[in-house]
């Protein structure tokens, strides 16, 4: 399964690549700071699933999503976020990212590609 990670912290990607590796069916294709960037990529990529965070400067996760999905991009969408509230996306982790939640997320979408 290919992986893109939308965040605007560093500290993040660097959480998500390691606990990512340790799930032999992925393969991360992409790590963004910003929306602008990533979307250039998913126009011209095949990907599987995405993980961006709703509270990012200039176009947040939501605006994001909105676009992705008007552009008719069906990869899912995993909010990694601060704010319980949110779950229009395929599902939603609240940080701290925990590892275990963090696996189920992801086992999740692999048995829904089979």
């Amino acid at each position: 399964m290919k992986v893109v990670i939308i965040n605007d912290e560093k500290a993040m990607h660097l959480i998500m690549k390691r606990m990512l590796t340790k799930v032999d069916e992925i393969e991360i294709v992409g790590s963004f700071q910003e929306t602008t960037t990533a979307f250039s990529y998913l126009v011209n990529h095949e990907v599987d699933l995405i993980f961006v965070d709703i509270s990012m400067p200039r176009e947040n996760g939501l605006e994001f999503a909105k676009r992705l999905r008007e552009s008719g991009r069906l990869m899912k969408l995993v909010f990694v976020t601060s704010y319980k509230e949110y779950a229009p996306a395929f599902d939603y982790i609240v940080k701290p990212v925990e590892l275990d939640r963090f696996h189920k997320t992801v086992h999740r979408v692999l048995s829904e590609k089979l």
